[in-house]
């Protein structure tokens, strides 16, 4: 498969200060076989279609077994092994970098700020007391007011997140902004994850059970969704669980906190899952919604408030945290902020993402890295690692 990811050797200059660190010098890649056809020179581009995807393989019949993967389909299964790794560091990377985090303190003032004049006894809508969802903290005005204080990004995301996803942001910004067609042509596909629907049964049987005692009901409930909660030590998270966090994102068992990817899935024969397997990008839940909403008000802010804010910084927030708590993929994030972007005038083109194999180091990339190289296993790429199974000269 030939693909032309588009990288640069030189990545645009940052919006904001990055921190000290050179961009590595990079060569142009080698671009990946067609399955059935001898390995293309560097330089050929197929001129019928776009060279940032690669061909669709028609159907095969199934090998004996016995019979050596290929070349080809061993670098689409490293390509996808090395995404999921290369992410999860990459979220943990974004989490605890300051430039995103304030970033994010800038936008939530603002919008505490407005509500104060416009809404001042709308606060707790900014807060919730869900043990479920990462950043909890709780309703109380003290509480909040110490998320806009010193609060990390996953507090600060939540607060973002309850007022945005109540409508008060947007109400405060004219109105609650247009659907996006696409999102919405997709959302269908989205279903109850199979863990999910047993939870629920679970549940349903237990309340019917008269042999058990509430605390009992409750006790088995919660040993069987810890299954489906986001599995790491308390004491591993990063950013590191806050004094108001802790109560509510732990308890006997562990975390609380319950991914997207626990409560939803996509069909196989889905539009998204099918580009997916043309692109090479990771599918969850389905693209970002809350990521285009996030975006999309982040530029109201600024246009009609005057807040100074960097969507790039905006979005490499949304990537940490979506990531980290299993809510969505890199390519979900990226996709729902594109449709923003695309819906902002002027928008720095250096921001566009690529849908391709070079998704992790292309322009868009670099201005979420901020001027630093986040580790790669054994100093490679996902991208690098699935060429390096490929026999090209």
């Amino acid at each position: 498969m030939d693909i032309d990811d588009h990288r640069h050797t030189s990545p645009p200059a940052l919006a904001r200060p990055a921190p000290a660190g050179e961009q590595p010098h990079r060569t142009e890649p080698l671009p990946l076989p067609h399955p059935t056809a001898e390995p293309a020179p560097a330089s050929a581009t197929p001129s019928h279609r776009d060279p940032s995807r690669p061909v669709r393989r028609s159907a095969t019949p199934s090998p004996d077994r016995g019979t050596p993967v290929p070349a080809w389909v061993q670098a689409r299964i490293r390509y996808a092994e090395e995404s999921v790794a290369f992410e999860r560091r990459l979220a943990e990377h974004l989490a605890e970098n300051e430039a995103v985090t304030e970033e994010f303190r800038t936008m939530a003032r603002a919008a505490w700020d407005r509500a104060r004049q416009q809404y001042p006894r709308a606060f707790a809508t900014f807060g919730s007391e869900n043990p479920s969802m990462p950043g909890t903290v709780g309703t109380s005005k003290p509480a909040l007011q110490q998320v806009l204080r010193t609060g990390n990004l996953r507090e600060l995301v939540t607060f973002l997140f309850q007022g945005v996803s109540s409508d008060l942001v947007p109400e405060m910004l004219g109105g609650r902004e247009d659907p996006n067609p696409e999102i919405e042509q997709e959302r269908p596909s989205r279903r109850q994850a199979q863990g999910r629907a047993e939870l629920e049964r679970l549940a349903v049987q237990l309340n019917l059970d008269d042999t058990l005692s509430v605390a009992e009901k409750q006790a088995a409930l919660a040993r069987a969704t810890r299954e489906h909660t986001v599995q790491r030590h308390p004491d591993d998270v990063r950013p590191p669980l806050s004094r108001a966090e802790r109560p509510f994102a732990v308890n006997d068992l562990g975390l609380t906190w319950m991914p997207a990817s626990s409560v939803y899935d996509l069909a196989m024969n889905t539009g998204l899952q099918e580009a997916s397997e043309d692109t090479g990008g990771l599918v969850l839940t389905g693209t970002a919604g809350s990521t285009y909403r996030f975006l999309v008000h982040a530029a109201r802010m600024r246009d009609q408030w005057g807040i100074d804010l960097d969507l790039g910084l905006i979005r490499a927030g949304m990537i940490a945290m979506s990531l980290s708590a299993g809510h969505h993929s890199f390519r979900e994030v990226m996709r729902g902020a594109q449709l923003a972007l695309d819906s902002v005038p002027g928008h720095d083109p250096a921001l566009d993402y690529r849908d391709n194999w070079g998704r992790y180091w292309n322009d868009a990339v670099a201005q979420l890295l901020l001027g630093e190289r986040v580790d790669a296993r054994d100093g490679l790429f996902p991208d690098e690692h699935a060429r390096a199974l490929l026999d090209v000269t």
